[in-house]
């Protein structure tokens, strides 16, 4: 009896703290001059595709006052027509009312945005606003977006000659795949997103014609940022190209790949025809091989091959030509969460063997020829340097011919170079060929234009110059006789981002 009595006061005091400590909460400010803050005034998404999902975003309410608040209202101004989408500390909606704030506290909003199919080819900007009533009185948040309309399609198949444009850009999920004896063309300024695992698949051939003003790119499909890196910069984001062995004569001109899992892929060819011909082509930034090529004819003219995790080009057997590339594999040292993984930036490996599957014996594909004039092979690390592992020696010389090499080139018989400059110092040649920014943080951009003190300025074999007197962004490397080595002829003006 004694202990009844005791926990009935116990509790009388227990529910009167609470009861007191409600009213406190409920004691809300009627000073018009206690207003709410924001961690921002306005929230921009990136680009975001039709009919996709954005990535969500948050922003922080606070109330600074010493007293709670009562925000009678939390609305869309366009209500529940908006594209926007918004959730308030954990409740979905478009219009939320009476939402308690206590004093020098705070509260998430999450935002995500829908953009509708517009049919035009430009981004359209989607506006709505976040209304908060407190008082009386309205504060508002500006939201904003940009949404891109695409033409999207899954498991995407050329079975006929097709031209693949239409001014949107296309939306890629599965495969775009061009059949066993399709043509398929891409001309200028046409853009591909490619979803997670998606690739290209060419068993016929593929023409691409872009320009200077208006290139081709393959990009993936995220617009987004992972923490402070834009997912463009990330690479992993899609699979890559592949060719089947049945498949020649392909082209690309003025065509930007990157973020992929893989460059280019090439089965087993016959030598004797054109594989593909690449020029003014940037093919960047993957988490494997950059291109990857047995027993093909391949020639690359005027492009970019940088940054892989593995190397830029693995090559078996066949025959190729490089003329005025920039071949740097300058692949940053992260961990491998980011995205990126961990690298040896090595450039060229070539063999004539094929190791077997399964059990079955190695194949051997002789190298025809390899010629390389007018280019850079760099990298950051010792492992950088080329690497040629013959089983047997070719019929034919290998020739570099006015090269820069930032590591040792490899000595044997069958390999002649003339006019080369050999293991200049890896931070000599390119305008920004480390990630990092100016307060040494970490941030993936590269510049592959040269430096003006570079190396590579004014001693290109002029003939071969000749032949191709255009850089890759249109720079006549001919205006004064002395043409740089690479992809990129030095300008004093340029300091445009690529």
């Amino acid at each position: 009896m004694q202990k009844t009595k005791f926990l009935i006061p116990c509790a009388l005091l227990i529910l009167s703290a609470f009861l007191s400590c409600n009213n406190d909460f409920e004691d809300y400010s009627n000073n018009p001059a206690d207003r709410l803050a924001f961690s921002t005034d306005t929230l921009a998404f990136d680009t975001v595709l039709t009919t996709v999902n954005s990535p969500v975003k948050a922003f922080m309410v606070y109330n600074p006052n010493k007293k709670p608040l009562l925000i009678t209202s939390i609305r869309l101004a366009a209500g529940a027509n908006s594209n926007f989408k918004i959730n308030v500390d954990g409740f979905a909606g478009s219009d939320f009312t009476n939402i308690e704030i206590r004093g020098n506290d705070s509260l998430y909003v999450l935002v995500d945005v829908k953009p509708d199919e517009t049919e035009q080819p430009e981004p359209t900007l989607i506006e709505d606003y976040i209304v908060f009533t407190t008082h009386q009185s309205e504060q508002q948040i500006v939201l904003q977006a940009y949404g891109q309309d695409v033409y999207k399609h899954r498991d995407f198949i050329l079975d006929k000659d097709t031209v693949l444009s239409g001014g949107k850009p296309f939306l890629i999920y599965d495969s775009l795949v061009v059949g066993k004896g399709v043509i398929a063309e891409i001309p200028e300024g046409v853009t591909f997103y490619m979803g997670n695992n998606a690739q290209v698949i060419v068993y016929g051939t593929l023409k691409i014609r872009g320009t200077v003003e208006k290139p081709v790119v393959f990009r993936g499909s995220r617009t987004d940022k992972m923490l402070i890196y834009p997912y463009d910069l990330i690479p992993g984001q899609w699979n890559g190209f592949r060719f089947d062995s049945a498949s020649y004569d392909n082209e690309f001109e003025h065509v930007h790949i990157r973020n992929g899992k893989y460059g280019m892929d090439f089965d087993a060819s016959d030598p004797v025809e054109k594989k593909i011909t690449l020029k003014n082509v940037v093919l960047t930034n993957v988490s494997g091989v950059l291109l990857r090529a047995i027993n093909c004819n391949i020639t690359a003219e005027n492009c970019e091959i940088s940054n892989a995790k593995d190397p830029l080009l693995a090559l078996c057997g066949g025959r190729y030509q490089f003329i005025h590339c920039t071949i740097a594999n300058y692949y940053p040292r992260v961990d491998a969460e980011a995205g990126w993984g961990t690298g040896d930036s090595q450039t060229v490996y070539l063999t004539d063997e094929v190791e077997g599957i399964d059990g079955e014996p190695a194949a051997h594909y002789p190298v025809l020829g390899f010629e390389v004039s007018n280019s850079i092979i760099a990298g950051d690390k010792p492992t950088s340097e080329i690497n040629i592992d013959l089983k047997e020696e070719p019929a034919e010389r290998f020739n570099f011919r006015n090269c820069v090499f930032t590591n040792k080139t490899p000595e044997k018989n069958y390999i002649v170079y003339a006019g080369c400059i050999t293991e200049e110092a890896a931070d000599s040649l390119f305008k920004k060929s480390n990630y990092e920014n100016e307060r040494h943080e970490f941030w993936p951009i590269y510049d592959f234009r040269l430096r003006e003190t570079s190396p590579a300025r004014n001693v290109a074999a002029l003939e071969i110059a000749q032949q191709i007197p255009l850089d890759i962004k249109g720079v006549n490397r001919l205006e004064d006789e002395f043409p740089d080595i690479g992809a990129y002829e030095f300008v004093v003006e340029s300091e445009d981002d690529f």
